[in-house]
């Protein structure tokens, strides 16, 4: 539970990562990508719990997760994201990547367009020189 309550912690198996995340609400889901320092529940993270359910994973490799030296780049964190869905049981789902995870989420919609019903990229670091890219855990686009 995280400390408002609004959110539960969880933790799943998948891709060979066991993956934490933050659960709320309920209805349609809402996979929420979080930036370079792993997940943080913002305002609109809870407004939209409001209305559906909104998951929130947490990367391998960010945030509090043990360090990552598995994957080699955003697509393939990509892939773990879609088998994170498939063990949550979502088969379709809307996804909104923030910074470093709109990377990912750019991939996901690319590799899964039947399973992301929506794309909302908000701040997207996808569009910066790979230089930079390659300082935040190695993601490139």
């Amino acid at each position: 539970m995280t400390p408002d309550g609004a959110f539960r912690e969880d933790h799943v198996e998948a891709d060979g990562f066991r993956i934490r995340y933050l659960d709320g609400g309920s209805g349609s889901p809402l996979i929420m990508l979080h930036g370079a320092y792993g997940p943080r529940l913002s305002q609109a993270a809870h407004l939209l719990a409001a209305g559906r359910r909104v998951i929130v994973p947490e990367l391998p490799g960010f945030g509090t997760s043990p360090p990552n030296d598995r994957t080699a780049d955003a697509r393939q964190l990509a892939a773990t994201v879609a088998a994170t869905a498939t063990a949550l049981g979502l088969t379709a789902f809307d996804l909104l990547g923030t910074s470093v995870g709109g990377i990912v989420a750019c991939w996901l919609a690319a590799d899964a367009p039947d399973r992301v019903t929506a794309l909302i990229l908000e701040a997207p670091a996808a569009f910066r020189p790979a230089e930079v890219l390659a300082r935040w855990h190695g993601c490139y686009a």
